[in-house]
C-alpha cells in the first residue's frame, strides 16, 4: 500500500502514479502533475490541490470531503461513480471530462470551467456556480433548483427539461441558453419574459383601442 510521507508536495511529478484506493488526508499539493496517474477508488479528507494538472486522470469512484482543487486543469479526466461533499473547486477548468453519474453536494464551482461539459441528469441543486463558463455544456434533465447561476456564461448552454426553481440566474441566461421544457417558477418566468423584451401587464392596463 502506497503512502505519503509528507504533509505538502510543491512541483512533484506524480506521472503515472498508481494511487488507486489511497486515503489523502489533510495533505496538500501545489503546481503537481498527474497525467495519466490512477487515482480510482481514493479518499480525500481536507485534502488541498492547487494549481495541479490531471491530464488523463483516473478519479472514477473517488470520494472527496472538504477538499479543495483551486485552478486545476482536468483534460479527459475520468470523474464518473465519484461523490464531492462540501469540496471547493474554485477556478478549475474541465476539457472532454467523463462526469455521468456523479454525485455533488454543497459544493463552490465559482469560476469553474465546464464548457462543453454533459452532465445530464445531474444534482446540482443549491450548489454555488457563479461566473462559471457553461458555454455548450449539457445540463439538461439536472436538478438545479436554489443553484446560484449568477454571472455564468452561458451560449449554447443546455438546460432542457432541467428544473431551475429557485436558482439565481442572470437575464442573459434566459436568452442565451435553451430552455425547452425546463421548470421554472412564478418569478423565474417573469425574469424570462422580461429578458425577452415582453411587457406584464394586467388586462385593464392596457389602453382601449
Amino acid at each position: 500500500m502506497v503512502e505519503l510521507t509528507e504533509t505538502a508536495y510543491r512541483g512533484e511529478d506524480f506521472t503515472d502514479v498508481d494511487w488507486r484506493g489511497l486515503l489523502i488526508d489533510g495533505t496538500s499539493f501545489d503546481d503537481c502533475d498527474f497525467a495519466d496517474a490512477s487515482l480510482a477508488e481514493c479518499r480525500t479528507v481536507r485534502a488541498v490541490f492547487s494549481g495541479c494538472t490531471f491530464t488523463g486522470t483516473e478519479l472514477y469512484s473517488t470520494d472527496h470531503r472538504g477538499t479543495s482543487f483551486i485552478n486545476c486543469t482536468f483534460e479527459r479526466a475520468a470523474w464518473h461513480s465519484s461523490r464531492l461533499t462540501d469540496c471547493r473547486l474554485t477556478g478549475s477548468v474541465f476539457v472532454d471530462c467523463r462526469f455521468v453519474p456523479i454525485v455533488i453536494t454543497d459544493c463552490d464551482l465559482t469560476l469553474v470551467s465546464l464548457g462543453g461539459a454533459t452532465l445530464v441528469g445531474t444534482d446540482l441543486s443549491s450548489l454555488r456556480l457563479r461566473e462559471a463558463n457553461l458555454t455548450e455544456a449539457d445540463l439538461s434533465r439536472c436538478d438545479l433548483r436554489d443553484a446560484d447561476l449568477t454571472g455564468a456564461r452561458a451560449t449554447g448552454l443546455r438546460l432542457v427539461g432541467a428544473d431551475l426553481r429557485g436558482a439565481r440566474i442572470d437575464p442573459s441566461v434566459w436568452v442565451a441558453a435553451d430552455l425547452t421544457g425546463a421548470r421554472v417558477d412564478v418569478d423565474q418566468a417573469v425574469l424570462y419574459a422580461a429578458a425577452h423584451g415582453l411587457v406584464l401587464r394586467a388586462d385593464d392596463d392596457f389602453a382601449e383601442p
